[in-house]
C-alpha cells in the first residue's frame, strides 16, 4: 500500500538497535550511515541517539559547555569523546556567528507548521565538527566565544557514564576540577588523552584512584601538573596502565620515571621526552617495565649506562627510537642488539656518536628487523648498511635523512639481501646518485613506495630502472629532483599505475611528462606539480581527462597555468577535495570560482586572500575552508 510503514511494525527495538550498531561498527563508526538512520522516523532517531558510541566536538563556541551538556543527554551511550580546540563548528573561516548576524524583519505567523526550531549541531556516530584549517587552535575573530569548562565536563560525565576514551585537545579552561568529575562518575575510563591542558596534580590523582581500568594515558604539552600528579596516579592504577606517553612536559623528571618503573610491571608502550630525564630514570623503567614492547625516548641528559639497562632488561622490545641521545655510542646500541633479538623497528635520530661498528651489531643479531629509519646520525658511512643488506632480509621500510656519508655502494647489498623491501625514502643523502636506485630496483622489485627528497644527482636512468623493475610501485615523491625529465615520467606512466605522485620542484618536467602521466595513471587521487614553471593548461587538461579520481592537487608556483586550465580540471576531476595554488600569476578570481563551482567536494583551498571574492565565498557556503594568504 502507498504511503504504509511495512519496516517498523516488523521489527521489535531490540532487533532494530542491533542492526543500528552493526552499521555503526562499520569503518569509521559508519557516520553517514548512522546519520541516514536517524533521519528515517522518530523511532529510528531515538534508538539510534541511544547507540552512538563516539563524538568529536569543537572546545570553543557559542555557549561550549551547553553544547556538551546537550550532547551528553541525547546521546548516553558514549564511549569515546574527543573535545579538541582546534575544531570550530563554522568551517569557514571569519563566518558570522549566528548571535551576531542581522536580523531579517520577515513576519512569521505565530502558528505556522514550518516555523524553524533551534537546534544542536549534529551530532554524529564519530560527531564530525568541520576542522579549523591550521593544526592550531581557532583564531580569535572578535566574536563571542566561550570555551570549554569544568561545568561542560561534569555534563559529559553526569551523562555518559560509560565513557571509555577521553581526548581533551587545546582546552585550555579544564582544570583538576573537571577531571575529578570524570574519576567519579567514568569507572570504566579505560583511555585518557591531554594536550596543550592545564591540568593539575589532583586530577591526575582523582583519575588514577577512580579509574581502575585505564590503560592508555597520553599527555602532551600538559601544565600545572608536577611529578606528584603521575606518581599519584600510577600509584592507584599502574597495575592496569599498558601504554603511557608524556611528551613536552617541563615537570617531567627521573621521580616519575622511578614511579612507573615501580608500579607499571605490565607497561608495553612508553614514550618520554624530557630534558630533564637522567640515566635514573630510564634504568627504573628498564627494571621495572620488562614487558616492554614499544619504546620512544628522547632524553639529551641520558646516556650509555641507560640504554646498558634497556638491553639487559627489556628482551621483549620490538620497537625502539631513540631521538638526540648526545651521549649515546657505540657500546650501548651493541647491548641492546644483543638483549632485544626480537626487534622489529629501530629509529635512530640525530645520535652523534653512532658508527658503522654499533649498525653491524644490529643486523647481526636483529634478524626480525623490518623498517630502520636513521636520520642525521652523520659518522654511520656506506659500511652500515651493508651489514643491513647482508644480515637483514625482512627488512620492508628504510629510511635515510641527511646521511651525506652513505654512498651507491650501501644500496648493492641492500638491493642483493632485501627483496622484500617495500618502501624507501631518501631525503638529503647528497652522495647517491643513479646507481644506487638501479641496484634497488633491480632486486627490490616488490617496492610499492619511493620517495626522494633533494635527491640532486639521482636522473632519468634511475627512474627507467625503477619503471622497469618494479611494476607493484604506488606512491612516487621526487621533490627537487632537478635531473629527472619528462623521459623518466614516460617510463613510469608506461610501467607503473601510480596513486599518488609528487614533482614538486622538478624543473625539467613539462607538459608532455605531465601527459603521459595522465593518460598511464587513471587511479592518481595526490598530485603535487608545485614550482614547475614551464607547466600549463595543457598538461591539466590532460589530467582532468585521464585521473577522474584525484582527490589532492597541488600548483602552486606554476606561472603557466591560467584559467582555461582549471576549468579543464574542475570538469573532469569532480573528486578533488583539497587544492593549492598560490603565487600562480595568470589565475584570477575567475579561475578560484570555476574551481569552487566545479568540484562540489572541495574543503581546502589554498589561494591568495584578494582572488577570493565576497561571491565565490558566499557560494563556497560552511563547507569549504579558506586558507587564504595575505599576498
Amino acid at each position: 500500500m502507498r504511503g504504509a510503514d511495512l519496516i517498523n511494525p516488523a521489527l521489535p527495538d531490540e532487533l532494530l538497535d542491533d542492526v543500528i550498531r552493526r552499521v555503526g561498527a562499520g569503518p569509521g563508526g559508519g557516520k553517514r550511515d548512522l546519520d541516514a538512520c536517524a533521519l528515517v522516523c522518530r523511532r529510528w532517531r531515538r534508538l539510534e541517539r541511544a547507540s552512538r558510541r563516539s563524538a568529536r566536538l569543537a572546545a570553543s563556541g557559542e555557549r561550549a559547555d551547553e553544547v556538551l551538556r546537550l550532547v551528553a543527554e541525547r546521546f548516553p551511550a558514549l564511549a569515546d569523546v574527543s573535545v579538541d580546540e582546534r575544531l570550530t563548528a563554522a568551517g569557514v573561516v571569519g563566518a558570522v556567528p549566528r548571535s551576531r548576524r542581522p536580523r531579517q524583519a520577515r513576519p512569521v505567523h505565530r502558528t505556522s507548521p514550518f516555523r524553524r526550531r533551534r537546534r544542536l549541531p549534529v551530532a554524529s556516530s564519530a560527531v564530525h565538527i568541520a576542522p579549523f584549517p591550521l593544526d592550531q587552535p581557532a583564531i580569535d575573530d572578535g566574536s563571542e566565544r566561550s570555551c570549554l569548562t569544568d561545568v561542560g565536563l561534569a555534563h559529559l560525565a553526569r551523562g555518559c557514564r560509560g565513557l571509555e576514551k577521553l581526548s581533551l585537545i587545546w582546552c585550555s579552561a579544564i582544570s583538576s576540577t573537571g577531571l575529578v568529575r570524570i574519576a567519579e562518575n567514568c569507572k570504566n575510563l579505560t583511555s585518557l588523552e591531554l594536550q596543550a591542558c592545564y591540568i593539575g596534580d589532583p586530577g591526575l590523582i582523582a583519575i588514577g584512584e577512580g579509574c581502575k581500568l585505564l590503560k592508555n594515558l597520553n599527555m602532551r604539552f600538559v601544565e600545572g601538573t608536577t611529578d606528584e600528579g603521575l606518581i599519584g596516579l600510577v600509584k592507584s592504577c599502574g597495575q592496569s596502565l599498558v601504554s603511557l606517553s608524556v611528551a613536552t612536559c617541563v615537570w617531567l623528571t627521573d621521580a616519575s620515571l622511578s614511579a612507573v618503573g615501580s608500579h607499571c610491571p605490565n607497561l608495553e608502550i612508553l614514550s618520554v621526552e624530557s630534558d630533564r630525564i637522567r640515566d635514573d630514570g630510564v634504568i627504573s623503567i628498564a627494571k621495572g617495565c620488562r614487558q616492554l614492547k614499544k619504546l620512544k625516548l628522547q632524553c639529551i641528559g641520558a646516556g650509555d649506562e641507560a640504554l646498558d639497562a634497556i638491553g639487559l632488561f627489556c628482551s621483549l622490545l620490538e620497537s625502539l627510537s631513540l631521538n638526540n641521545f648526545e651521549r649515546f655510542t657505540d657500546r650501548s646500541l651493541s647491548s641492546i642488539a644483543k638483549g632485544c633479538k626480537n626487534l622489529t623497528d629501530l629509529v635512530l635520530n640525530d645520535c652523534q656518536l653512532l658508527t658503522d661498528s654499533s649498525l653491524e651489531f644490529v643486523a647481526r643479531n636483529c634478524k626480525k628487523l623490518a623498517q630502520l629509519k636513521i636520520n642525521g646520525c652523520q659518522n654511520m658511512e656506506t659500511a652500515a648498511l651493508e651489514h643491513i643488506g647482508r644480515w637483514c632480509p625482512g627488512l620492508l621500510e628504510l629510511s635515510l635523512i641527511f646521511c651525506p656519508r652513505i654512498q651507491d655502494s650501501a644500496f648493492l647489498e641492500i638491493g642483493r639481501g632485501c627483496s622484500l623491501l617495500r618502501t624507501l625514502y631518501l631525503v638529503d643523502c647528497s652522495r647517491i646518485s643513479d646507481g644506487a636506485l638501479c641496484h634497488i630496483a633491480q632486486g627490490c622489485k616488490n617496492l610499492t613506495e619511493l620517495s626522494i627528497r633533494r635527491g640532486y644527482e639521482i636522473g632519468d636512468k634511475a627512474l627507467i630502472s625503477v619503471a622497469e623493475n618494479c611494476k607493484s610501485l604506488r606512491e612516487l615523491t621526487l621533490q627537487f629532483c632537478e635531473r629527472v625529465s619528462d623521459a623518466g615520467l614516460f617510463a613510469i606512466a608506461e610501467n607503473c599505475s601510480l596513486h599518488k605522485l609528487n614533482l614538486c620542484g622538478c624543473t625539467l618536467i613539462t607538459d608532455s611528462g605531465l601527459t603521459a602521466i595522465a593518460r598511464g595513471c587513471p587511479d592518481l587521487v595526490f598530485l603535487d606539480i608545485s614550482v614547475l614553471r614551464v607547466v600549463g593548461d595543457i598538461a591539466l587538461a590532460e589530467i582532468g581527462e585521464g585521473c577522474p579520481k584525484l582527490k589532492e592537487i597541488a600548483l602552486s608556483h606554476c606561472p603557466e597555468v591560467t584559467d582555461v586550465g582549471l576549468g579543464h580540471l574542475a570538469r573532469g576531476c569532480l573528486q578533488v577535495e583539497s587544492c593549492q595554488m598560490v603565487y600562480c600569476r595568470q589565475i584570477t578570481s575567475a579561475g578560484v570560482a570555476t574551481i569552487i563551482s566545479g568540484c562540489s567536494r572541495l574543503k581546502k583551498l589554498l589561494v591568495e586572500e584578494w582572488k577570493v571574492s565576497e561571491r565565490t565565498r558566499r557560494r563556497a557556503g560552511p563547507v569549504l575552508s579558506f586558507l587564504c594568504t595575505g599576498l
